[in-house]
């Protein structure tokens, strides 16, 4: 999801040229009508107008602004210092002549036909496999939107962080692509690469591109200076070196130089980033480079050495013998934190062997490679060894010794990560692989309780939830900056009444859940997870348009991941957003077809299909799901029910009322009452006539729903 180019080719029959607004987005923010700037519009007005113009439709529902701008204040007071804004906004434009503000009393918005924004254009050309001139003006121009403004409100501010890096990773990834399908060195090749670099100046592969294109033209010291930049940055910001595919690009280059041209410093090792003067006879360096460019292993500046079809990355156990380690969860933990970095390639499929059936495999065996863990634990350390290998010949293709402590953990991860990438053939570059890694804790004993509680939670055991909220609490006192102790709290709080059946809904715990996922989106703006969680906790607030603000910016943080993505589709469906939740669930199974969902992700379907009216589809997904989550057999219920299937919804409303029994959690009895109570109110279901939906195919099976109501809690 992201900007698509909403700006007409040609006017408007009827519009003058001066009655359109132009918005710079890209450096100093500005207004214009032909050549008149917009002034006297006050710093929040102009954040105002320049979200609308960032939004996919460049409309907003007023309730939205609200929540992003003033977002401190009592509703009523806001709402009327969104009026007066908007008054001050229209007064401010009607002298140009600029008449496409559009009001009403749900929306705001720009009529499209009567604006142009220039991130909109970059983008486009982004999308054709073109590099925008902007691009080339300078490193960091994505970091410098709306950077006058950002501060108006919290909310705002944190939606701009997450927004800057998603237009950020939608062009690398546009870019990117582009670069790959070059047929050798060209000129738009070499803008593209000088992009990217400006975008992420440690992309090596755009490095390797733009000093081929340099070595080409005869310019070595160009080539060269290239290579020193990016040694010198990495070396300064993330502690590394180029990766052994650049350096051996630069070993080739020196190599072919003549001798009489090199300097003493020459004599250290290739790696290093000599300055150098340009060769007396460029073509033998050329020659070599090409040499070198063709070798196994170097990649080509072509798509020649990719693959045409995503791999399949699966992950296994990572086991201790006897299973009665006392570290385990710090295994299992490492485990889940490798998979939340995989899910951020778009390059493969991550499957996980554990969660998936064992009966469900890949659909072509040969796309698929597995990474396996095995170890033993001492009173210091974790010591495991992992192994990737073929899906299809079991051939095993890298092996890695790790002796795995908290102190060394961050570094552990990015070692592991980068290692599989490079054998893999998947290109990543430091500044990404800092954003995709976990950051390192100064407090290791509170990164230690975090990962007790995180296996606790992900337990999804009713006993032992009221110990994982301790943990994090402890986690908190001990580190108030972590960001992922903020967002654990508020995914167990926004959960507690589903997974202790018969718990009632309860404001105190949902506003709670609400302030932490508030402070982790503070904290950490880029972390998918902490957006996710305060998009579900608006709408367990029955904040419904307020979530629609970051459910997005999850997506568009990790679109890769299908935790993200099916999360995100079930709170798309409980809004009411039906397309949007169809869409993602049906993207995810095509796109990821050869990786099976696991029990819980089918639960996720279940309820998102009966939402969107599949009412088929539910009744699938069901059967996949099991009873891993009690709430299932009763959107299987309801589903038969609308089928015209009624003996069948019968039955399964006799076993979802054995399931929940059998989970009951509360001292009140667990009447049939009781538990259809619980299951009408599980969910934040904004749309009144999809509960009446949900609760006629319950009580059409027989449930008993006298005296329950749409938001009866």
């Amino acid at each position: 999801m992201g900007l698509q180019d909403r700006n007409p080719e040609t006017k408007v029959s009827g519009t003058l040229e001066s009655a359109v607004l132009s918005v710079t987005l890209l450096g100093k923010l500005s207004f214009r009508v032909g050549e008149n700037e917009i002034e006297l519009l006050s710093r929040k007005n102009r954040a105002l107008l320049a979200y609308l113009a960032l939004t996919e439709a460049q409309e907003e529902s007023r309730e939205r602004l609200v929540g992003l701008f003033w977002s401190e204040s009592p509703e009523e007071r806001a709402r009327a210092s969104l009026r007066q804004a908007l008054h001050e906004i229209r007064s401010a434009l009607v002298p140009s002549g600029f008449s496409g503000l559009r009001t009403d009393k749900l929306t705001v918005g720009f009529d499209s036909a009567q604006i142009r924004v220039d991130l909109v254009e970059v983008l486009k050309h982004s999308a054709d496999g073109k590099s925008h001139p902007r691009l080339l003006q300078g490193p960091n121009l994505v970091d410098e939107i709306l950077a006058e403004v950002e501060s108006s409100d919290p909310a705002f501010q944190t939606w701009v962080l997450a927004k800057r890096q998603t237009i950020r990773d939608q062009l690398i990834h546009h870019l990117e692509s582009a670069l790959r399908a070059q047929n050798g060195a060209t000129e738009n090749g070499q803008d593209i690469a000088k992009a990217i670099i400006n975008l992420d100046q440690t992309h090596e592969e755009a490095c390797r591109y733009l000093i081929r294109g340099y070595v080409s033209d005869g310019a070595i010291g160009s080539a060269l200076k290239v290579y020193k930049n990016l040694w010198d940055l990495l070396d300064a910001d993330y502690d590394v070196e180029p990766t052994q595919q650049t350096q051996d690009l630069i070993a080739g280059i020196k190599a072919s130089l003549p001798l009489s041209s090199a300097s003493p410093s020459d004599e250290r090792p290739s790696s290093s980033p000599d300055a150098a003067a340009g060769p007396a006879h460029p073509g033998s360096v050329v020659h070599s480079l090409s040499s070198a460019a063709s070798a196994p292993g170097a990649d080509q500046i072509s798509v020649a050495g990719l693959r045409p079809t995503r791999v399949i990355l699966s992950v296994g156990p990572f086991s201790l013998p006897g299973g009665q380690s006392t570290r385990d969860y710090l295994a299992q933990g490492f485990r889940s934190e490798l998979i939340a970095c995989f899910v951020r390639f778009r390059e493969w499929q991550v499957r996980d062997r554990v969660a998936c059936p064992s009966d469900e495999v890949p659909q072509n065996p040969g796309d698929e490679f597995v990474l396996d863990a095995s170890g033993y634990e001492t009173r210091k350390a974790l010591h495991l060894v992992l192994t990737l290998r073929d899906g299809a010949t079991g051939t095993y293709l890298w092996s890695e010794s790790l002796t795995l402590t908290l102190a060394n953990w961050h570094q552990s991860q990015q070692t592991l990560v980068r290692r599989l990438a490079s054998a893999l053939n998947v290109h990543v570059s430091a500044e990404r692989m800092s954003r995709i890694t976990s950051r390192q804790m100064a407090d290791l004993r509170a990164y230690d309780i975090w990962l007790f509680g995180q296996a606790t939670l992900l337990g999804f055991d009713p006993h032992r939830w009221d110990k994982a909220a301790e943990l994090f609490r402890h986690v908190i006192e001990q580190t108030p900056d972590f960001a992922p102790a903020f967002s654990s709290l508020a995914q167990l709080n926004n959960s507690y009444h589903i997974v202790k059946p018969g718990t009632r809904r309860d404001n105190g715990r949902t506003m709670q859940a609400l302030a932490y996922a508030q402070e982790a989106v503070r904290l950490d703006p880029l972390d998918s997870r902490s957006q996710l969680c305060l998009g579900w906790s608006h709408a367990m607030a029955k904040r419904y348009e307020q979530a629609m603000i970051y459910i997005p910016l999850a997506i568009e943080l990790n679109d890769n991941d299908p935790w993200t993505r099916v999360s995100a589709a079930n709170c798309y469906a409980f809004c009411g957003r039906h397309k949007e939740a169809f869409n993602i669930v049906d993207s995810t199974l095509r796109q990821n077809s050869a990786v099976a969902p696991s029990a819980l992700q089918w639960a996720y379907h279940t309820a998102v299909r009966f939402m969107i009216e599949d009412f088929e589809g539910c009744v699938a997904a069901a059967d996949l799901a099991g009873d891993l989550n009690a709430n299932v057999p009763g959107f299987k219920t309801a589903a038969l029910f609308h089928l015209g299937r009624k003996n069948e919804a019968r039955a399964e409303l006799g076993r979802f009322f054995s399931v929940v029994r059998s989970r009951w959690s509360v001292d009140e009895p667990a009447t049939q009452a009781a538990m259809t109570r619980w299951f009408l109110q599980l969910f934040p279901i904004a749309d009144p006539k999809s509960w009446e939906r949900l609760r006629d195919g319950v009580a059409g099976a027989g449930a008993p729903v006298g005296g329950l109501a749409h938001h009866q809690w």
